[in-house]
């Protein structure tokens, strides 16, 4: 069993990468609703920081992405039990499309909620209501 470090309590920022800087900045600010926050310059080194609650969505330029064929590879989004059906129907209804539709699932004896959506660089995110630990 390995023993976590104390103070390693929460993600600071996750950082993908995206072809097309403004055509992401589109879809995570106008569909999704993060913040743009300024970005500081690295040189040349474009992208794009966002915010979403206290937590940070970093975009890195690629000139061409990762492949990840057969991949599940993703991040998750977080939406309360409560807020999750509105959530997904604001989500429908300012233009994200589904990759898999919301549905449910058991995970430990507890039902969980989730949908998949990928962003204009084909980045799979997944929605979810799995309650953060506390």
């Amino acid at each position: 069993m390995s023993i976590a470090v104390k103070g390693l309590i929460a993600y600071s920022h996750v950082n993908i990468c995206v072809t097309d800087v403004e055509a992401a900045d589109a879809f995570y600010v106008e569909k999704l609703g993060l913040e743009k926050l300024p970005r500081p310059d690295f040189g040349g080194f474009e992208g794009s920081w966002l915010r979403m609650g206290p937590a940070q969505l970093h975009l890195s330029k690629v000139d061409k992405m990762p492949d990840a064929a057969g991949a599940m590879s993703h991040f998750a989004l977080y939406i309360p039990a409560e807020e999750f059906d509105s959530t997904m129907a604001e989500l429908a209804g300012r233009g994200v499309e589904f990759a898999i539709d919301p549905n449910e699932r058991e995970d430990f004896g507890v039902a969980v909620r989730s949908a998949f959506a990928r962003d204009p660089d084909g980045n799979l995110i997944e929605f979810t209501d799995v309650a953060l630990f506390e």
